[in-house]
C-alpha cells in the first residue's frame, strides 16, 4: 500500500468540498466497494467529489504524487476500472446534479445528468 505524508493529505482535504477517504477511515471498505464484488482493489486515496473543482484538485494531487487515477461514476464497470490499487480513486457518484450547456443555448443551468443524457440521446 502506498503511504502518503500527512501534510499533502491534509492539504487535499482542505482544498475539496467533498470527502477524502483513506485506508484507515472506518468507511473506507464501503466507499471503495463497487458492483462487481470480485474486484478487491485498494486505492491509497479516495476523493468523493462534490463539484468539478474537486475533480481537478484530485487529478492534480495524483499527478503531483505520481499516482494512478481511476474514476468511479456509477461503479458498474464489470472489469472494475472504477477502482485502482495504490492510486487515487476519483468518486463522482456524490455528484448528482451539475451544470450543462446546451449547444444552442449558452446559458448554464442546473440539471439532473441522467435525465439530460436520456433527452440528448433521444434527440433527433
Amino acid at each position: 500500500m502506498t503511504t502518503l505524508l500527512n501534510e499533502p493529505i491534509e492539504k487535499l482535504k482542505t482544498s475539496v468540498k467533498g470527502h477524502v477517504v483513506l485506508p484507515d477511515d472506518p468507511n473506507y471498505d464501503e466507499v471503495r466497494e463497487i458492483w462487481n464484488a470480485m474486484i478487491d482493489r485498494k486505492p491509497a486515496v479516495i476523493v468523493q467529489c462534490a463539484q468539478a473543482d474537486d475533480v481537478a484538485r484530485a487529478i492534480a494531487f495524483a499527478r503531483e504524487h505520481k499516482l494512478e487515477i481511476s474514476v468511479r461514476g456509477g461503479g458498474h464497470s464489470v472489469a472494475g476500472t472504477a477502482v485502482c490499487d495504490n492510486g487515487v480513486m476519483i468518486d463522482l457518484s456524490p455528484m448528482k446534479n451539475g451544470r450543462i450547456k446546451q449547444h444552442n443555448d449558452q446559458t448554464p443551468r442546473h440539471s439532473d445528468f441522467n435525465k439530460d443524457l436520456v433527452k440528448l440521446k433521444n434527440r433527433k
